[in-house]
């Protein structure tokens, strides 16, 4: 008999009814006669106790740690136990990286699919060794704020807007223009901060030509070819949105021969000396000035043009909403 059976036996007082053994045994439910096993008594009701560690509900709050689990640091703590307290703290504590607040930002700004992917790329390999988040250099734009959150989503912001802009240098259509204006970015912030992030890309030897064309191999002309292209396309749509896709057709199509005709390498001009008018100019801003003769060329008003300029800021071109009268003017003299 084992020992687990010597205590569940007891000597009762009372003889079992069936046949006067006084030697009972404790079962599941019942007192038993341990001779003829008759069921002689209940054992009552089940007090449903659970044991603390049957128990299964939520983990106990922790407005220390993430992890559910915490290191108590007392008074006589030693000073190890302090360590390991802040260590626990710092790697439990639910943070957001600095590079995925400055995907957020441009994310929010209405950024998404493959070129939030190709911006997450760029800021992920820039800050792969904590540059952005580290750098303080003095931006002009913060001067303004006053509130330390304020500062840090314009530190944010302009680095999203420089990615966003090296992006569009690649022929990676983006809003950038738009975006920066509505973040109020200082111009000297962002050129600052695209020369940072590239000087770290070209460190660490990523291919700024993110779409991965062999774009070093074109001459001058086809390159810039290709630049005009890409940006009257972008000006397209622009263009289709506020005055209709056939209107837009026909601007496009005179800012191309407006374009040929000051020698830029597209359409039916295939010189590859660009001496024109248009020839110290980026693509974009060129881009954008042949359609505004293009405008003006085929009546359209002051307000016309102003409104495209609205909705795509080009850089250098701020005369358009205050000298516009007098470029009219002078305009038919160059043709």
């Amino acid at each position: 008999m084992c020992e687990s059976d010597r205590e569940n036996r007891i000597t009762n007082n009372r003889n079992c009814i069936e046949c006067g053994s006084n030697i009972i045994e404790i079962g599941n439910t019942h007192y038993h006669c341990v001779i003829c096993g008759i069921q002689l008594e209940s054992l009552g009701y089940d007090t449903s106790y659970i044991f603390p560690s049957e128990i299964k509900g939520p983990r106990r709050t922790n407005k220390i740690s993430d992890l559910g689990s915490q290191i108590e640091v007392k008074k006589n703590s030693p000073s190890f136990v302090r360590k390991l307290s802040i260590i626990q703290n710092r790697l439990s504590s639910n943070k957001i990286s600095y590079a995925d607040k400055i995907i957020i930002e441009a994310e929010v700004a209405g950024v998404s699919g493959l070129l939030l992917i190709q911006l997450t790329d760029i800021i992920d390999l820039a800050n792969s060794t904590n540059k952005l988040t580290r750098n303080r250099d003095g931006m002009v734009g913060l001067k303004s704020l006053n509130d330390n959150k304020d500062k840090s989503q314009y530190r944010c912001r302009v680095y999203a807007a420089a990615a966003l802009e090296i992006l569009n240098r690649n022929l990676n259509a983006t809003e950038v223009l738009m975006i920066v204006d509505s973040w109020n970015i200082e111009k000297n912030d962002l050129i600052k901060a695209i020369k940072f992030i590239k000087k770290i890309l070209l460190s660490l030897g990523h291919d700024l030509l993110v779409n991965h064309h062999s774009y070093e191999l074109d001459s001058h002309d086809v390159y810039r070819n290709r630049n005009l292209n890409f940006q009257l396309e972008q000006f397209t749509d622009h263009l289709a949105e506020i005055f209709g896709f056939s209107y837009a057709r026909g601007i496009i199509d005179l800012a191309i021969e407006i374009l040929a005709d000051n020698g830029e390498p597209i359409g039916e001009c295939n010189s590859s000396d660009i001496d024109g008018k248009f020839r110290n100019l980026t693509p974009q801003r060129a881009a954008m000035e042949s359609i505004i003769d293009s405008m003006i060329l085929s009546g359209f008003n002051d307000d016309a043009i102003q409104s495209l300029y609205a909705k795509v800021p080009v850089p250098g071109l701020k005369w358009i909403n205050s000298r516009l009268a007098v470029y009219r003017r002078s305009l038919p003299e160059n043709f």
